[in-house]
Formats: structure tokens, sequence, C-alpha cells
């Protein structure tokens, strides 16, 4: 399939093989990106807030334990230091990446059954998902350094279409299916026990994750000197285009986080959407792109990873409008229109976006680059969080009221998110020449 294989004028190498290094470990990356989908979909979302409020956790205290790794995340300051160290990583990624599934996923479902008092409960769960996520900041960058290695630029726009299109079937297909399952016995005494069933599934996943990810070959690391700390945030300010692309992602994230810590309560606990109903339209994204990719592709490479990303995040701007209007009395036709339609814009923005932080990224001290991007990007979540669940704390039970609708908190957050979408493609367009300089 066409999918599957670079254009001819740029190369005979296929994307995925097991006859050469590269492409084998591009074939296991693609594994491991595929079941870490599932294990993100039975652990994060809708089957995590659910989670939380079988423990009687409010939306407040949701959306805290939400941002918790936004903070632990500045201990990335120190991952160039601590990884630089390691000639070979192997070892040490697989060992901290078992740490961080066992307190992230088996520690978090334990803490519950083990404390029963309530405020006792909410300090545990904090302090187990800041030790896990301490970890995974100062760690998780070692894994993205090595396996961009495999990937030269020009078979980025193809590596990336099908990495996002297995992915998103696979994962967000194991999500369906456990979403059906869990409606299925939502009346019944089993309820909580499928969703608290689906995290020992996802540890079980997370274990074989960890072998997969000591597969490919590791490569050598290129640096220039020993590791400083100041590095981190020195040197992405040497280089213009990689700081005015971290601008971009920066924002992307900051507008996308706003309402993620509280959206999901309110469709669960006020719209009272079905995970069936959710996940079936997440399952229409991979559909929706395995006829767009084609065309996506073909648009970036004409027009650009900037250009695209900024034309379509801007065209789903009113889709984040709609999706504010959603309520009880209408989610079955207006959040089904809205989703479908955001499938079609993301799949351009989302394939640009991939790539966006290897456009400009220096070929020397990557790891100083991509710490200073996870920090980043880890910022700008916990900031939008922070600002979403201290609107909703400060809102309470005022509404406001348009064109004879009703709006609570939640819904207002998804405008400030829209306003993003208006920013983020001006600040692109304004600055597209430095953006474009290297593009590595």
């Amino acid at each position: 399939m066409p999918l599957f294989h670079r254009r001819r004028a740029e190369g005979s190498e296929k994307i995925y093989t097991l006859k050469t290094e590269d492409g084998r470990g591009r074939t296991v990356v693609l594994a491991h990106v595929a079941i870490n989908q599932v294990i993100t979909w039975l652990t994060t979302g809708m089957f995590y807030t659910s989670f939380l409020m079988i423990y009687g956790i409010n939306i407040v205290n949701v959306g805290i334990i939400t941002f918790i790794p936004y903070i632990a995340s500045t201990f990335g300051v120190f991952s160039p230091s601590v990884l630089e160290r390691f000639r070979k990583r192997r070892v040490f990624l697989a060992v901290t990446r078992f740490l961080y599934y066992l307190l992230q996923i088996l520690g978090l479902t334990l803490v519950p059954v083990i404390i029963k008092n309530p405020d006792a409960r909410i300090v545990a769960l904090i302090i187990i998902v800041f030790l896990a996520n301490v970890i995974n900041a100062i760690t998780g960058s070692g894994y993205t350094l090595w396996h961009i290695k495999f990937v030269p630029p020009a078979m980025r726009a193809d590596y990336f279409s099908i990495q996002s299109l297995v992915a998103n079937t696979i994962g967000i297909g194991a999500s369906l299916v456990s979403g059906i399952v869990a409606d299925a016995l939502s009346a019944s005494p089993y309820a909580d026990a499928v969703i608290i069933g689906l995290r020992y599934v996802a540890f079980a996943l997370a274990m074989l994750d960890v072998f997969l990810l000591c597969l490919p070959k590791e490569p050598a690391y290129e640096h220039s000197h020993p590791p400083r700390l100041r590095d981190i945030f020195s040197l992405p300010f040497h280089s213009r285009p990689f700081l005015m692309t971290m601008a971009v992602i920066f924002l992307f994230t900051f507008f996308n986080a706003i309402p993620s810590s509280s959206l999901n309560y309110y469709l669960i606990n006020d719209v009272g959407v079905e995970y069936t109903f959710v996940y079936a339209l997440n399952m229409a994204y991979p559909l929706v792109q395995l006829f767009l990719l084609p065309v996506a592709k073909k648009y970036v490479r004409k027009h650009g990873w900037f250009e695209t990303f900024a034309l379509f995040t801007l065209g789903s701007l009113p889709t984040w409008l709609m999706y504010s209007c959603v309520t009880a009395g209408n989610y079955l036709w207006l959040l089904a229109t809205v989703r479908l339609t955001q499938h079609f814009f993301g799949t351009f923005y989302n394939l640009a976006n991939a790539n966006l932080i290897y456009t400009n990224l220096p070929p020397e001290d990557q790891t100083n680059y991509l710490s200073f991007h996870t920090i980043a990007v880890n910022v700008a979540t916990f900031l939008g969080m922070m600002a979403g669940t201290g609107f909703v704390a400060w809102c309470g039970d005022r509404t406001v009221t348009l064109f004879g609708l009703t709006f609570t908190s939640v819904q207002m957050l998804l405008w400030m998110q829209a306003a993003g979408y208006v920013l983020l493609p001006l600040f692109i367009f304004l600055n597209l020449k430095t953006l474009k300089t290297n593009n590595y």
C-alpha cells in the first residue's frame, strides 16, 4: 500500500521492514506507539475521570490531580545531566520506565483501596502521581532522541502518517470495546469493577511496552561538551528558529489544556454521555485518516509544516464554539457533528504537529533541546489546566446566558480554547520567515 512506502522520487526504502536496522527500529517503535495508545486510552480521559469519581473525588480535585504531572515536569531540567552521563541508556531507560508504570498505573489503582480517609487518599494520589512523573520527566526524552534517529527528514511525513493511523486505530479501538463493556454493565454492581479492572489490563500492557522499548538498536549520541544544567535554557536561545517553534508548540498546548481537566467530568456528570458513544466518535478518526492522510501528506509537501498547521487549526475554530453548546438535550447530534468535523481538520494539523519539534531541531546537543521542549510543553499544560481549574472553582455554579442558551463554567472554557485557535495561526503567519529558516 502507498502509505507504507516512501515516495519513489525519494528512494525505495520501506518505512517498516525487518531487513534493515533502521527499518526494524521503526517497526518496534510503531508497536510501542500502538500499545502506548491503548494504555493511554485505558488510564486517562473518561476512564481516568470515572476512576476518580468512583472514590468521590469532585471536579476541582480531579483538576488538581490531573495537572500534578505538569508540576513534576520541572524536574526535566535534570534530564540532560542524567542522560548524557550514559554512553548506553537502554537498561537505565527500561528500569525507569518500569518504575513510572508501576507508580502511575498500579500504584494509583491501589492507593484508594488501601487508604480510606478521603483527605489522606487525595494527598496520597497526588504524591504517587508526582513521583511517577518526576521519573518520566527526567528520563522520557531519552526515548524520543533514540527513536527519531531511525527517521530521516524526507521520510517523516509518511512515517508520522502511518504511526498516527495505526496508533489511533488500535488505541481507540481498544477503548471502544472497553466502553461497550463499561456501558453494558453500567447499571450492574460490576460497573466500578470494570473501570478499575481496565487499569490492571493497562499495567500488563505496560510491561510488554517496557520489553519492546529494549529491542531497537541504540544509536550514538552527539554532544559538543559535557552536560551542563544551564544548557537546557541557554542553548535554545541561541537558535531563534527553534525558539519560535517552541513558542508555537507552547501556545497550542496551553490553549488545548484549558478545558482538558474539566471537560470529561462535564460530559459524564452533566451531559450524561455514554462511553460507547464518545469512543465510537473517536473511532471514526482513524477511518477519516485512512482517506485523508494521503491528501494531508501532499498538502504538507506543497505548503510546508507550519502553513498546514496554522490553516487547519484556524479552520477548526467554529467546532470549538459549537462544542460549548453541547448539552444533555442535544449531544447525540451536536457532539457527533462537532467531533466528526474536528476529525477532518485534525488529520491535517495533527500530522503537522507531530513533526514541529523536529523541523528546527539543531543536530548537536539534542538532549538539551528536547528537555527544553518537554519542560515547555508540561509548563504550558500545567498553566492551561490551572487556569481552567481555577476558573471553574471561581465560577462555581454561576452561568451565563447568551442567545437563549445557558453556559456553565466548563462550557466557557471552550471559548477560551477557541480564542487560542485564532491567536496561534496569526502568530505563525507573522513569524513564518523565521519558522522556515532551518527545517532540518
